[in-house]
């Protein structure tokens, strides 16, 4: 193809920018003031942004950092890991901590959502989500960023979300901490119970004059020993009296003395479970470490008018530099005439 009958070389460009510069300026200018003026909080409602970073804790309880042994006992001040990051952004993603941010800070009202519009709860949800994001950070970081007109609300609404996660993690904690508290607490009555019943028969075995089963068994047999050898036939039936004594009840004595051993090393690990129970109940446990808390935001972060402006700017050029490119390749081809001016009379 020839070089002169190219529609729009870029060797010409600079040519065709200087014969069309007044049309491209007040194309551009014309972009430029309307998207000034359009951008502007009149037409585009500006945002404030609060953002709370925060790193996730370990996921172990009270009881396992500070009663549990020194083999098993985890570092309560640790940094959490991935998962617990992870677990952490689930949890603020959660419809249980999104209801209570709507409730608390009446969003519905906030957004200006009509009452008795048709479809306000997927508009609600749809403002909720464009105005909070959650993200884990390369750092292992989770970084809560809220999005509102009112910079206030946006802090107030970042720090709410910040301590629901520790509300709602703890409630959640506290279910299962109440239910391994009342195992262990019903484990432990009825030891107290079975122990309380071993000694009360051991008391009664001792009552009768069994103390020692075998020093004793041993004492007596000596002495009947000497007391037959002696002759001594009233000994001898008194000595025989307390063995069969020792033989009538010492099973009992034998079996109610293992049992309360037995019985009192399995109390041992008993109490100490219900101690830890009784400390995952009562305590409140924090799930992350407060690095940044959110402050009202002095400058808005939502619309960026000079970027807006520059792109709108920029592309206006850019169309109206293509449509004066095709407006002169149609006048060559003849498809367009242009105007003819008429003569001014002398």
């Amino acid at each position: 193809m020839d070089r002169d009958n190219n529609a729009f070389d870029s060797t010409n460009v600079f040519v065709f920018i200087i014969r069309w510069w007044k049309h491209l300026f007040i194309i551009c200018a014309v972009a430029a003031i309307g998207s000034a003026i359009f951008s502007g909080p009149r037409f585009i409602t500006p945002k404030f942004q609060s953002t709370v970073t925060m790193f996730p804790a370990t996921g172990g309880s009270v009881s396992q950092a500070v009663l549990a042994g020194a083999a098993a006992r985890q570092d309560f001040l640790d940094y959490g890991e991935v998962e617990d990051a992870e677990r952490l952004l689930q949890v603020l993603e959660s419809g249980n901590i999104r209801d209570r941010i709507i409730e608390r800070f009446n969003l519905l009202h906030h957004y200006e959502i009509p009452e008795d519009a048709r479809y306000k709860y997927t508009e609600l949800m749809g403002e909720y989500r464009s105005n909070i994001n959650f993200r884990r950070t390369q750092y292992g970081a989770v970084e809560i960023s809220v999005r509102d007109r009112d910079p206030a609300m946006a802090a107030d609404i970042a720090n709410e979300l910040a301590a629901l996660v520790d509300t709602v993690q703890n409630e959640l904690r506290f279910e299962r901490a109440q239910l391994a508290y009342d195992v262990a607490s019903r484990q432990l009555n009825r030891l107290h119970e079975q122990v309380q019943e071993a000694e009360d028969t051991l008391r009664q075995v001792m009552h009768l004059g069994v103390f020692e089963l075998e020093g004793q068994s041993s004492m007596l047999t000596r002495q009947l020993a000497k007391d037959i050898s002696a002759g001594h036939q009233e000994g001898v039936e008194k000595l025989e009296d307390r063995l069969a004594l020792l033989g009538d009840h010492g099973g009992t004595y034998i079996f109610n003395n293992a049992y309360l051993v037995n019985v009192s090393e399995h109390l041992i690990m008993i109490q100490r479970r219900y101690q830890e129970a009784q400390s995952d109940l009562e305590s409140f446990v924090p799930f992350k470490f407060i690095l940044d808390e959110a402050f009202e935001a002095e400058r808005k972060v939502f619309p960026i008018r000079w970027l807006i402006v520059f792109i709108s700017t920029f592309a206006a050029g850019f169309m109206g530099v293509m449509i004066i490119a095709v407006y002169e390749n149609l006048m060559r081809k003849g498809i367009i005439q242009p105007k003819k001016t008429k003569p001014v009379k002398s």
